[in-house]
């Protein structure tokens, strides 16, 4: 993950916290990269400092609206 957050220019948390979903979903396009959800999920529980596989239903639903 950290490898792919480098390649579209995400180096820091800072970074990241200024990034919203769709700035990242369509930087990971421009590099070739399929923006899978699980990505997705993963920045969100990695934020919150909880483990990705954590993540609630309600929160997946509430990505899903953002990112598509």
């Amino acid at each position: 993950m950290v490898k792919i957050m480098h390649e579209i220019g995400i180096f820091t948390k800072e970074d990241l916290m200024n990034a919203d979903y769709r700035q990242i979903k369509t930087a990971l396009i421009n590099k070739g990269i399929q923006p899978h959800l699980n990505i997705f999920y993963s920045i969100e529980m990695g934020l919150q400092n909880r483990v990705w596989s954590d993540i609630t239903l309600q929160e997946k639903k509430e990505i899903q609206e953002i990112v598509q």
